[in-house]
């Protein structure tokens, strides 16, 4: 495992070659499913963070579409990123989605706007979505389905871990960013912009061409700081997508294998690739 805790620009580099930046994106992005089922896939995404329950709870429309996420509730194995959806929290979320968007596409198209600050005020009034999903549902937009979003200016609604990780990288720039007085508001836009004017002629096959903006550069941040902390190395992103997965396979074979094929399409990742790493994160 290369230890890159030096120089977060190897790591950004490296993370985005192995197309391991948000592997969720690109398996969605490249699985041949209608355009309906991924949206009700994005959704469910957002209940537990877990792309396991996603691509089984897609399978279902309208009211069962949401029975099948309430079923799961008591059990479902959630992402840290979706650790307060619970309680009577998350049922009252469920209940005030279904009852609102009664078709759940209807609640991720919703959300879109051309711009970050569109798609944040287009959400603020569905329950338990807070800025980390504001954040997220725009990239989806921008990153999956191909309809840009702008995220010019918007570096101070990043969601707090991407910001911890700017500040890792604040201190290895120092004698490049100048103007810290301490204050985020200080330092946060200067390190940004030197993030995001080196990931931006990055390779991305998802982007389609267009150059990485911020939204890329706040996604090397987040996981730059899982890295230093020790809790990521390159592939454990691909891999854990992978284990989530095919722990439902049994129960959605058919958008299993469409997702998993998304994960292969770009040549890096096999299941023979990813058994190591999985032993890794052991």
């Amino acid at each position: 495992m290369i230890n890159f805790s030096t120089d977060w620009r190897g790591f950004a580099k490296a993370m985005f070659a192995a197309e391991d930046a948000d592997p969720g994106y690109v398996l969605l992005k490249r699985a041949t499913m209608p355009h309906g089922q991924k949206l009700r896939y994005v959704l469910a995404w957002c209940t537990y963070y877990n792309p396991g329950i996603a691509a089984v709870a897609c399978q279902y429309t309208g009211d069962k579409f949401y029975r099948y996420l309430a079923s799961v509730y008591g059990t479902a194995q959630r992402a840290s990123e979706r650790r307060h959806f619970r309680g009577q929290a998350g049922l009252i979320a469920l209940r005030d989605w279904q009852m609102t968007y009664p078709h759940p596409e209807d609640m991720v198209e919703a959300c879109y706007g051309m711009t970050y600050m569109r798609v944040r005020n287009n959400m603020k009034s569905m329950t338990q979505m807070g800025d980390y999903f504001y954040w997220k549902l725009a990239d989806v937009w921008d990153t999956v389905f191909g309809d840009p979003v702008d995220f010019t200016g918007c570096e101070k609604y990043m969601p707090k871990v991407p910001k911890q990780g700017a500040e890792i990288i604040y201190g290895i720039e120092q004698p490049i960013v100048v103007g810290h007085s301490g204050k985020e508001e200080q330092w946060l836009v200067p390190v940004m912009a030197e993030i995001t004017d080196y990931v931006r002629d990055l390779p991305y096959p998802l982007k389609g061409g267009r150059k990485l903006a911020l939204q890329e550069a706040e996604t090397v941040c987040c996981v730059y700081k899982q890295h230093v902390n020790g809790k990521y190395f390159l592939g454990w992103r691909s891999a854990k997508a992978y284990k989530r997965l095919m722990s439902v396979q049994d129960q959605a074979p058919d958008v299993v294998g469409r997702l998993l094929a998304g994960l292969y399409e770009g040549g890096i990742w096999t299941p023979k690739k990813l058994a190591p790493v999985l032993r890794s994160m052991e």
